[in-house]
Order: C-alpha cells, then sequence, then structure tokens
C-alpha cells in the first residue's frame, strides 16, 4: 500500500494495511541534540544535521532516517525570512527578531530561544489603532521559494504531504505580540482590545495561507494549525471565552484554506488537556488532533477514542514527559503497544511522539519506538 493510501485510510476512519507512521516538521520533529545521537547511533558518517526551526532546535529529517522507519509523511515548511523581511533583525548567535517582530533569546539553562515579551511589538499598545498600525511579516515570494518542486516530488513518490504551520495559531500569535502576561490580563480588563488583536492575527494567517497554499496546494494532503489551548491540568482560557472569541476565527480560517486547496486534510496540534473543547474543533473542520498529550488531564486514550473516536483521527500520544525520556527499550515498546491499543481499532491513528523528540531521548528509545509501530501496528490488530 502507498503511503498516502494508508494515511488517507487512517483519517478517514478506515483500517489501512498497517498504522500509518509520522516522523518531521515542528510538532512532530526532532532537536538537533537528538538527531547527532541518532545519526551516530544508526552509523551514519555522512549525515550532517542542519537546524531549520531555530526556535526549537530542530532540524532536517535525512531520507534516509525516514526510509529505516518507513515514515508515511513528508513535511514542507516555507523557507526562513530573508533581508525582504522588515522585522527581521539578527542581534547575535543567542538572540534574534523574528519576522513578526517577536524578540527571542537562547536561556543559558536551556535549548530552546524563548520569548523576550517586554520587546513584544504590541507589549506596549494602548488601543486598537495600536494593532491596526502593527505591520506583520509579508508572505512574499523568497519564503516559498522551490517548495512547489519539493512537494510535488513528495506527492509523486507516493508520500502523505504536511504544509507546516509557519508561525503560532491566531490566539497563540496574538499572544506572543502582546506578551503572556498583559494579554490574559486583557482578558479580564478589556476583551474589546483582545479580540481586535484576534482579529488582526487571523487576517495576517489568511493572507499567509493563501500565498502558500497558492503555491503547493495542488499536491498538500495536509495542513497543519497549530494553536495551543491547554495546559497539563485544563483550557488556558475558558471553554466560554474561547468558543466566543478563538472558535469562530479559526473556523473562518478552516474555510479559507480548504477554499484554497479543496482535497487537503486539516490538522490542529494544541498540547494540554483540550477535552471540553474537543467536539468543538470537530465541529469547525478539523480532522486530526494532535498530540494527545497522555500525562494531561482527561487526555486518556481510551476514553478519547471511545467518546470521539468515530468523529476525529488521533495524531501522536507517544509519551515524551517521561517514557521516551527517562524509560527502559521494553517501556517504550509497552507505551507503543498500549496507545496502538487504545487508538488503533477502526482506523484513525497516526502514530507519532507527543510533540518533538527532546534533547534527553536517548537514539536506541527512538528506534524502539518505531519499530514496535512497526511490528504491533499491522491490522488486523493483534494485541
Amino acid at each position: 500500500m502507498k503511503h498516502i493510501e494508508r494515511v488517507l485510510m487512517a483519517i478517514n476512519l478506515k483500517e489501512p494495511d498497517r498504522i500509518p507512521l509520522d516522523l518531521g516538521g515542528p510538532i512532530s520533529g526532532i532537536s538537533k541534540i537528538a538527531y547527532d545521537k541518532l545519526i551516530n547511533y544508526l552509523g551514519f558518517k555522512d549525515i550532517k544535521s542542519i537546524i531549520w526551526d531555530r526556535m526549537q532546535g530542530l532540524v532536517e529529517i535525512d531520507e534516509r532516517i525516514l526510509n529505516i522507519f518507513d515514515i508515511d509523511f513528508r513535511h514542507i515548511h516555507i523557507n526562513a525570512p530573508t533581508k525582504k523581511d522588515e522585522n527581521y533583525k539578527e542581534i547575535n548567535e543567542n538572540c534574534y527578531i523574528n519576522e513578526w517582530g517577536i524578540m527571542h533569546r537562547r536561556q543559558f539553562h536551556g535549548y530552546y530561544y524563548e520569548i523576550i515579551e517586554q520587546y513584544s511589538p504590541l507589549y506596549n499598545a494602548k488601543s486598537i489603532k495600536d494593532i491596526e498600525n502593527y505591520k506583520g511579516a509579508v508572505p512574499h515570494s523568497d519564503r516559498f521559494k522551490n517548495l512547489y518542486k519539493k512537494a510535488k516530488k513528495y506527492s509523486e513518490d507516493g508520500f502523505a504531504v504536511t504544509a507546516d504551520a509557519f508561525t503560532g495559531g491566531i490566539l497563540e500569535l496574538a499572544v506572543w505580540l502582546r506578551g503572556f502576561n498583559k494579554f490574559y490580563r486583557d482578558i479580564a480588563m478589556d476583551i474589546d482590545f483582545v479580540n481586535a488583536l484576534l482579529n488582526r492575527t487571523l487576517e495576517l494567517h489568511k493572507s499567509f495561507w493563501k500565498e502558500y497554499l497558492n503555491e503547493v496546494g495542488d499536491y498538500i494532503n495536509i495542513v497543519l494549525y497549530g494553536d495551543d489551548y491547554g495546559h497539563q491540568q485544563g483550557l488556558l482560557i475558558s471553554p466560554k471565552i474561547w468558543r466566543e472569541y478563538i472558535k469562530p476565527k479559526v473556523k473562518e480560517l478552516i474555510s479559507l484554506i480548504k477554499k484554497e486547496a479543496k482535497h487537503v486534510k486539516i490538522q490542529l496540534h494544541s498540547c494540554g488537556s483540550i477535552e471540553p473543547i474537543i467536539n468543538d474543533l470537530i465541529e469547525i473542520g478539523f480532522d486530526i488532533i494532535n498530540p494527545i498529550q497522555p500525562r494531561a488531564k482527561n487526555m486518556d486514550s481510551i476514553l478519547l477514542k471511545e467518546k470521539y473516536g468515530k468523529n476525529v483521527c488521533f495524531h501522536g500520544g507517544i509519551d515524551i514527559q517521561y517514557i521516551l525520556p527517562r524509560g527502559s527499550k521494553k517501556d517504550v515498546e509497552n507505551e507503543v503497544k498500549n496507545r496502538i491499543k487504545a487508538l488503533a481499532p477502526g482506523g484513525g491513528y497516526i502514530l507519532a511522539a507527543a510533540h518533538n523528540i527532546q534533547p534527553d531521548v536517548p537514539p536506541g528509545n527512538i528506534v524502539i519506538m518505531y519499530k514496535s509501530a512497526l511490528k504491533y501496528g499491522k491490522y488486523p490488530l493483534t494485541i
């Protein structure tokens, strides 16, 4: 069975020959440190790790690695900003301002570049006029150069092709532009300001997605939209506020995406405990939900499958908070078996780590995760 056939069957809630596997992109990728360990573990001497997502330290994955694990997906992401991006500024190797005007600085204790919110573009905004005057990133030709050729080749080679998100979603980008503390204070004190900011980030998303899909839409099967709504114990904002101010805007964006690329499936990435709004997410058009964070509250795989599995495909699920970084190889194998047993019956499951593979994950655990998936993920399931 071709990779794309396998993936589409799973998304359409049918059982293919085996569970599809994903590795790559901004939410199922691998950090440079973990990748360097992996290529050494596998005995490759000529693979160089090239970072494509600076903030998260994610690398391009060599085709040989993807083929070893029989990965069904290939990911397309827009190119790095250039001199045409007025907001972009390189300060030093540990600090930069991205194309949206948001400062990122690498912290001494960590691997990620973290947002320095007091320098965020709208941190000192006083009025809706300030929001209207904000100049975001512009979708120019350099950002999409050669993406058509890449998407076409992946498609012709039989893979499921995902157009990766190019920034945080409508809510997430708004939070980054304003600053976390001020944005959540604004929800309580000036909801009209918040709504205007969300309308602005919606328009920015629409302009980028139109250009993006105009370039690659003929060869894209899945669009990845990332917008974190949850934390470990619950939602970041109340379901009421989310339904009134976020949901209609995301629905509008999904409608535009499906108009620009009529046959694509839409994947949501949202970390955390998002169970209270899963029905809403299905209602507005999401076909796939990622990452199914297994240690978050109310995100039990068995219950999610029972409650929502007839209406949506699940993606991810393999625990990265404990099992992948600190579990034994047997723990990882059991984790894979448990996720398959819970989420795969009847189709509707794509296996991947429940977020990017972090620097502390041993290479042997990565290998056993995918080998176990190939071993136990064949239909009809026997576990």
